[in-house]
């Protein structure tokens, strides 16, 4: 049995053992419709998936949405698919002279979608099909 220990200890040590996702941070602006509005993106990926899961904070309004999807790498850098989701939010009723809303969201889910080129992300954020252009730095 002394003899097996340290065959064991070696054999142990040669296992692979799941390697820390680094944290990615990126901070920018887009205009939406008519405001500028300031965003940090926050997430980590899954190497072997290449899946990414975080947040996307809407730091001029304060709200914080789930964000979930790919990075993939291609020649000319990454490319960054997410869908942001509001998660479980209120939702509005009502009616003024018999028209009105119903069932209308109070935060809206969007879309994510650019590329990772260096330290820079260049891409799109869709929310309610109104595309606006987003740039974002990497946070180190």
């Amino acid at each position: 049995m002394k003899r097996a220990l340290p065959a064991l200890l070696v054999l142990a040590s040669c296992a692979p053992t799941p390697a820390a996702q680094p944290v990615q941070v990126f901070e920018g602006s887009a205009r939406v419709l008519l405001t500028v509005q300031s965003y940090r993106l926050t997430f980590t990926e899954d190497a072997s998936t290449h899946t990414i899961r975080g947040t996307l904070e809407n730091r001029t309004s304060g709200d914080t949405f789930a964000a979930q999807g790919t990075l993939l790498t291609q020649l000319d850098g990454q490319v960054l698919t997410a869908e942001i989701s509001a998660g479980d939010v209120p939702h509005i009723n009502a009616t003024v002279f018999g028209f009105g809303v119903k069932d209308l969201a109070v935060k809206a889910g969007a879309q994510l979608s650019g590329t990772i080129t260096g330290d820079v992300f260049t891409g799109n954020l869709r929310v309610n099909g109104f595309k606006s252009a987003l740039s974002m730095n990497r946070v180190h």
